[in-house]
């Protein structure tokens, strides 16, 4: 089938998939290790950044004493059995697998932009069965900078072979959205539940708005299947 005018770039962590949960319960065993909750925002204050910035950025709010290299370490493992889990699909966001195979199907090409690592996101994508759908996976690693930044929206354009007007990119993140935006990529906002405090400002600033896949606005729909 003849390639739609539009590719789609998705994010994952909180967009393709229910991940907070996750995280939630890796940063609680995380700071309980220390004797301490996990911090007010902290959840959303990492939401964009890589692996090593997060671990960066804990060091220097909260654990001065440690390295970050360590905590890297330590959150690959308390991580990597989540995501590798043989029943890893049900992390899915309910409708988003049958999005993914419907955009597939209509010559959509499909892009992954995540500050995961590839030992994590790799392993759901195949319990979802989706990973060979996509053209590229792309990490802030690659890009070399944060989704503060549109480097890594603009690296898997590239690697598509399409233009930055071409594409749509998926996020639940604010930040991540408006440096998508800012290179002329058009933007659909995706509710999660754990930032839902940038909820109303997302549906503001972003061109679509999707409370679930479930429930994807026929605009949207409509840059893709016509």
């Amino acid at each position: 089938m003849e390639n739609s005018k539009y590719s789609a770039i998705f994010d994952l962590d909180g967009t393709l998939i229910d991940s907070m949960e996750i995280w939630r319960e890796i940063d609680e065993e995380f700071f309980a290790r220390r004797g301490m909750s996990v911090p007010d925002g902290y959840q959303q204050a990492i939401a964009h950044l890589g692996a090593a910035e997060c671990a960066c950025y804990t060091v220097e709010r909260y654990l001065p004493r440690e390295r970050a290299e360590d905590i890297v370490a330590e959150w690959s493992v308390l991580s990597r059995e989540k995501y590798a889990a043989k029943d890893a699909a049900r992390y899915f966001k309910p409708g988003a697998v049958d999005f993914l195979r419907k955009l597939f199907a209509c010559g959509v090409k499909l892009a992954v932009a995540t500050a995961s690592s590839e030992e994590l996101f790799m392993p759901v994508l195949q319990a979802g069965g989706v990973a060979e759908l996509f053209t590229c996976f792309v990490t802030v690693e690659q890009a070399g900078r944060n989704k503060s930044f549109p480097d890594i929206f603009l690296l898997a354009a590239e690697k598509m072979g399409v233009r930055a007007s071409e594409c749509v990119v998926f996020e639940d993140n604010l930040t991540a959205l408006r440096a998508a935006k800012s290179v002329g990529m058009r933007t659909a906002g995706v509710y999660d539940e754990a930032a839902k405090g940038e909820d109303a400002q997302m549906q503001k600033e972003a061109d679509f708005y999707i409370p679930s896949f479930q429930e994807i606005p026929q605009a949207l729909l409509k840059l893709f299947y016509s």
